[in-house]
C-alpha cells in the first residue's frame, strides 16, 4: 500500500528513513492481515498525520512516534485490556448513565448529609473525617462538583466520596446514588438480573417498608397491641421515641404479614428474600416474626433493611431476641443499630458510645445522649471499626456490669488498638444497664460517667490484677503479666511510631505494671520487645489472602516534573490532549500513576469520548485515578496565572524535551551495550552510523 495515499500526507513529511519498513512491521504484529492493517491505517489518517507533522522538527523522534503509533492503533483492535494501577482500566458503565446519576446528585447535599458544611466564599469546607482535623481542610467545589482534602491528598466526585466514606466499590456507589436519585440502572454488569426477579433490591425495600407499617399499626391500633404498649411504657419509652425509631409489634399470627403482602402484590419469594418469612418443608411460607416487639434496622439513608424482634413478657416464642437473617441488604457485622440517627452527633462529638441493646440506644437518645449505637447480635468486629473510624476518633464501650460484659471488653480491645482508635471502657455502678441507669439517674449523670471512663489499657490492667496477691500467687501474677504484655505486643512498633497517643499510654502502663507485680520496668520492656519481634515474624508469614497485593494508592508526589507538567497540561487544555496522546508514548513515563492516567485518557480518546475534565472525572471508575485527577486539576489552575505560553507552545516544548531525554537514554543503553561487547560486529557498525547520523541532524548538517 502506498504510504502517501494511506495517510493523505505531505510527501516531504513522509520522506523518513525506514517508514515503509515500519508499515510492514505493523502489519506483521499479532498476525494482522494486510486488509486489517489497511483498515486500521485508513481509519487513523487524521491521528497519524497530526503525529508525523508535529514530529518533523525532530526526525528521530518522528520515527519513534510512527513506530509507537502503529503498534498502538493495531493494538487497539486486539482484546488485550489496558491497565491502571495493576488492574484493567475499564469503563464498565455507560457514560451517559454515570453522567445522569452525577447530575442528579448535588455534591454539597451529599457531603452535607454526612458532614457539617460551612460556607467559605462560593464554596464549602468541612472537617475531614479521615484524619484528626481541627481546621476544616476538606473543600467542596460546587461549581465543578468535586471535593478535596489536601491533608489526606484525596479527592474526587460524588462517586468516590461515597466509596471513601463507606468502603464501596464503584458499581456499589453508582447503584446507591442511582437509587437515591430514583434512577434505574439498565444493561450494566452489576444489573444483569431480571427486573422481575424476587431478589431485586427495590422490591425487597418495598417489602420491608410494608412490613414496618404493618408492625406499627399492630402496636398502635387496637387491643392486640395493648400488652406491648404497656411494656414500652414500663420501660420508659415514650411515644416520640416509638415514632422516631419506628417500633412496632409483629401480630401473633402465622400469616398476618403474608396476607398483608398479598394485598400489596408482593410475592412470598420477595418476602423470603427480605428475611420476613420462612419456607415450609412441605411447601408454602409462614411469618418469621410473631408476637414480638419489632425494632427496624435502617441503613444510612434511613431505609429499613432488617428487623430485630424481642419477645414480650410472658411469651413462649423462643429466644429473647432474634434478628433478620443475612440478606442482600443486611449484613449484621457491617451495621450498627441507630447509626442513621446518631451519625451527626457522633461526628460533632468525635466520640461514639457503644451500648448492648436496642432499648439502651433508644433511651439514651430519648434523654439527649444521641451518639449511642449498638451492635446487632454479633461481636464488635473490624467492619464496625471501619465505620466508626470514618465518624470519630474516640469510642466508649458501655458494658453491662456482669462477668460476660467484662469478658467482651477483652475480645474487642485488641481490635481497637490495631484500629488506632482511642477506646475507653465504662461499667455502670451496681452492674446497671444503660437504659435503667439513665432512667434512674438522668442524662447528666450518664454523661459524667462517660467523661470519667477509663482508658482501655488501664481497664485491662485492673482486670488482670484483681482478685489475688501477686506476691503470694506467683503463677497467676506471671499469667497476668504475660496477658498484658501479649496484648501490647500485638501492636507493631511501626504503629507506635505513627500513633503518639498509643505510645504515651504504653509508657504509662508499663511502670504501673512494674509496680503492681514488683518487676523491673527494664525487664518488662525486654520481654515486650521479644514478644513483639515474635509477633512480627508470625505476621510476616504469607497467607492465602496475601497472594495478591492491593493496588498502591496513586499520589501526585510520585510524578516526575515532566509527567506532572504533561498531565496538568492535558487536564487544563483538553484540546491538545489528542496531540499529546499521539506524541508521547506510555513507555516514556516512569511513574505508575502517570502511565495509568495517560492510559485512561488514551482509552477515552479511542472510544470517541470527550476529554473535558468533568467528563473524564465521571468516566473514571478507579477512586485513586479520580483523586489524582482532581489534585492535578487544582494544581494546574493554580499555576495558570504564572504561565504566558499557549497550551500548544507548552506541549511542543515539553514533548521535545521528553523526546531528547528518551534519545539520551537510548544512546546511553547503546553505549553500555558497546562497552559490554554484547553486539555483533554488524550491529556495532549500525549503532555507530546511527550515532553519526543523529549528531549530523542535531548540528544541522545534511545527511549523506
Amino acid at each position: 500500500m502506498d504510504c502517501a495515499r494511506a495517510f493523505d500526507a505531505d510527501p516531504e513529511v513522509l520522506d523518513i528513513p525506514r517508514w515503509p519498513a515500519l508499515v510492514s512491521i505493523g502489519r506483521k504484529q499479532e498476525g494482522t492481515s494486510h486488509d486489517t492493517a489497511d483498515s486500521v491505517l485508513a481509519s487513523s489518517r487524521r491521528q497519524v498525520h497530526n503525529r508525523v507533522t508535529f514530529a518533523v522538527a525532530d526526525q528521530r523522534t518522528a520515527e519513534l512516534n510512527c513506530d509507537f503509533g502503529l503498534s498502538q492503533f493495531l493494538g487497539s483492535h486486539s482484546s488485550t485490556p489496558q491497565t491502571a494501577n495493576g488492574v484493567p482500566v475499564s469503563f464498565s458503565f455507560d457514560p451517559d448513565t454515570k453522567e445522569q446519576v452525577r447530575a442528579a446528585t448535588d455534591i454539597a447535599e451529599l457531603i452535607g448529609s454526612r458532614l457539617e458544611l460551612r460556607r467559605q466564599g462560593r464554596h464549602y469546607v468541612a472537617l475531614c473525617p479521615w484524619h484528626r482535623d481541627t481546621r476544616p481542610s476538606l473543600q467542596v467545589n460546587t461549581d465543578r462538583q468535586i471535593w478535596k482534602c489536601w491533608v489526606c491528598d484525596i479527592g474526587g466526585d460524588v462517586f468516590n466520596f461515597l466509596m471513601q466514606d463507606e468502603g464501596l466499590s464503584f458499581p456499589e456507589a453508582l447503584k446507591k446514588l442511582a437509587d437515591r436519585a430514583g434512577i434505574v440502572l439498565r444493561n450494566t454488569p452489576q444489573n444483569t438480573r431480571s427486573q422481575t426477579s424476587p431478589d431485586v433490591k427495590a422490591e425487597i425495600f418495598r417489602a420491608l417498608e410494608c412490613a414496618q407499617k404493618l408492625f406499627q399499626r399492630s402496636l398502635l391500633e387496637g387491643a392486640e397491641g395493648a400488652a406491648a404498649r404497656d411494656y414500652l411504657a414500663e420501660r420508659g419509652i415514650n411515644q416520640e421515641s416509638i415514632a422516631t425509631f419506628g417500633i412496632g409489634l409483629a401480630p401473633n399470627s402465622w400469616s398476618a404479614l403474608l396476607d398483608s403482602a398479598q394485598r400489596e402484590k408482593l410475592s412470598p419469594h420477595v418476602l423470603e428474600s427480605a428475611g420476613l418469612v420462612i419456607k415450609r418443608e412441605r411447601g408454602g411460607h409462614y411469618d418469621r416474626f410473631r408476637n414480638r416487639l419489632m425494632f427496624p434496622i435502617r441503613d444510612r439513608e434511613k431505609r429499613v433493611i432488617a428487623f430485630g424482634g424481642r419477645i414480650l413478657p410472658g411469651s413462649e416464642e423462643g429466644a429473647k431476641y432474634i434478628n433478620s437473617p443475612e440478606t442482600r441488604l443486611f449484613h449484621k457485622n457491617q451495621q450498627l443499630y441507630g447509626l442513621e440517627l446518631a451519625s451527626t452527633s457522633i461526628r460533632q462529638a468525635k466520640q461514639a458510645l457503644i451500648v448492648e441493646g436496642y432499648t439502651d440506644v433508644i433511651l439514651a437518645h430519648q434523654h439527649g445522649v444521641q451518639n449511642a449505637v449498638a451492635v446487632l447480635g454479633t461481636a464488635l468486629g473490624s467492619p464496625h471499626l471501619k465505620i466508626l473510624r470514618n465518624h470519630c476518633d474516640s469510642v466508649v464501650l458501655l458494658l453491662d456490669g456482669d462477668e460476660a460484659g467484662q469478658r467482651r471488653s477483652d475480645d474487642v480491645l485488641e481490635l481497637f488498638l490495631h484500629a488506632q482508635l482511642d477506646v475507653r471502657v465504662l461499667t455502670l455502678p451496681q452492674g446497671m444497664d444503660p437504659a435503667d441507669f439513665v432512667l434512674k439517674h438522668g442524662a447528666d449523670e450518664l454523661r459524667s460517667q462517660i467523661a470519667a471512663a477509663g482508658d482501655a489499657l488501664e481497664f485491662k490492667l485492673r482486670r488482670v490484677s484483681q482478685g489475688f496477691d501477686p506476691l503470694l500467687d506467683t503463677h497467676r501474677a506471671h499469667q497476668a503479666v504475660e496477658d498484658m504484655l501479649g496484648l501490647l505486643a500485638k501492636v507493631p512498633h511501626s504503629s507506635l511510631i505513627s500513633n503518639e497517643s498509643l505510645r504515651l499510654r504504653q509508657n504509662q502502663v508499663l511502670p504501673r505494671l512494674a509496680r503492681e507485680f514488683s518487676i523491673s520496668e527494664e525487664s518488662l520492656r525486654e520481654r515486650l520487645s521479644a514478644l513483639r519481634e515474635r509477633q512480627g515474624r508470625y505476621q510476616q508469614r504469607p497467607t492465602a489472602g496475601d497472594t495478591e497485593a492491593r493496588p498502591r494508592l496513586l499520589r501526585p508526589g510520585d510524578l516526575s516534573p515532566f509527567e506532572r507538567e504533561l498531565l496538568e497540561l492535558i487536564i487544563l487544555a483538553p484540546q491538545v490532549a489528542p496531540i499529546a496522546l499521539e506524541r508521547v508514548q506510555s513507555g516514556w513515563l516512569e511513574c505508575e500513576a502517570a502511565r495509568a492516567m495517560l492510559d485512561a485518557y488514551q482509552q477515552l480518546e479511542f472510544d470517541g469520548e470527550s476529554l473535558e475534565f468533568e467528563h473524564v472525572l465521571v468516566a473514571l471508575e478507579d477512586p485513586s485515578l479520580k483523586s489524582l485527577l482532581v489534585t492535578l486539576h487544582e494544581q494546574a489552575h493554580a499555576k495558570q496565572a504564572y504561565t504566558k505560553a499557549t497550551a500548544e507552545e507548552r506541549l511542543r516544548e515539553l514533548t521535545h524535551r521528553m523526546g531528547e531525554r528518551q534519545d539520551a537514554m537510548r544512546r546511553q543503553r547503546k553505549v553500555t551495550e558497546l562497552q559490554q561487547s554484547t553486539l555483533s560486529e554488524e550491529e556495532e557498525m549500525d549503532v555507530l552510523r546511527d550515532f553519526i547520523q543523529q549528531a549530523r541532524l542535531r548540528q544541522g548538517v545534511p545527511g549523506e
